[in-house]
């Protein structure tokens, strides 16, 4: 009896332990096959982006901040290119009538040209410049603002992306640290590192960069630089970027990193 009873314990006791097993493989399985058929892109909060969305998102952020402008500017366009073009630089003869851009502005109505349209950084311009005009346009409600900017066939459209829109801007000006993480393949190639330094100073209000090899070093940047290298990672080839004790890379996302200096951000290019 007491060996029927000693064999019955072990038997249970292989049961719990195989299906212990089958329950982990199962959940090693689930894991794996949630990172194989998660998208490229840009995870910023709770909020998706595809790569070419967070390269203009990042595009705007810029000429906000060179231009010193408060960061509700930020939200505004960004929550104005969400409802117009989903952050996406629409090409001419693909948008309403003659709309081009990311705002969908259209140059028989004065916005310019639809090759001025076309640059991110022209259209973003553009619509601070007339932002800025708008009487309490720093208070007032996005959807309000925006209109006034854009006069739509329905301006209420706009007040649904306010939330995105900040938790963007909040992450690509750095108010949120480690804010915004992109994956996508290896890069089969990178930009030279003087033409990376190039673009970034194009962009953002910094001093000039260090290059060494594969590294472009900014001393006395934050978080919004970083953001900034990480939404143009793709398309510049660049494999990691390191600040403050963190360090981002397009295949691991955000890590700890106690080598990572607070007084600069490191990025270091694939090839």
């Amino acid at each position: 009896m007491a060996g029927r009873t000693r064999r019955g314990g072990i038997a249970l006791l292989v049961v719990v332990i195989v299906l212990g097993a089958l329950a982990f493989g199962a959940r090693t399985l689930w894991r794996a096959a949630q990172s194989v058929v998660k998208p490229d892109g840009c995870d910023v909060g709770s909020y998706f982006l595809e790569l070419e969305q967070a390269q203009v998102a990042s595009a705007i952020v810029g000429v906000v901040l060179k231009r010193e402008l408060p960061k509700r500017a930020a939200v505004l366009t960004i929550g104005g290119a969400l409802q117009e073009s989903k952050l996406r630089n629409i090409p001419a003869g693909q948008g309403d009538r003659d709309s081009v851009g990311i705002l969908q502005q259209r140059p028989s109505q004065g916005w310019g040209t639809a090759e001025q349209i076309a640059d991110v950084r022209y259209a973003t311009g553009k619509f601070l410049d007339a932002l800025v005009r708008v009487p309490g346009w720093q208070d007032g409600s996005l959807a309000t603002v925006v209109q006034t900017v854009q006069i739509s066939a329905d301006g209420s459209a706009y007040a649904r992306h306010e939330d995105q829109a900040q938790a963007i801007t909040d992450a690509l000006v750095g108010d949120t640290p480690a804010g915004v993480s992109c994956r996508f393949d290896k890069p089969d190639r990178s930009a030279k590192p003087a033409a990376v330094a190039a673009a970034l100073t194009r962009d953002l209000p910094v001093s000039a960069p260090t290059v060494a090899g594969k590294t472009v070093t900014v001393t006395d940047a934050g978080w919004a630089t970083v953001a900034w290298f990480v939404c143009n990672a793709d398309r510049l080839g660049v494999e990691s970027v390191r600040h403050e004790g963190k360090r981002w890379s397009y295949s691991e996302g955000w890590k700890d990193d106690a080598a990572a200096s607070g007084s600069a951000v490191v990025a270091t290019l694939a090839h």
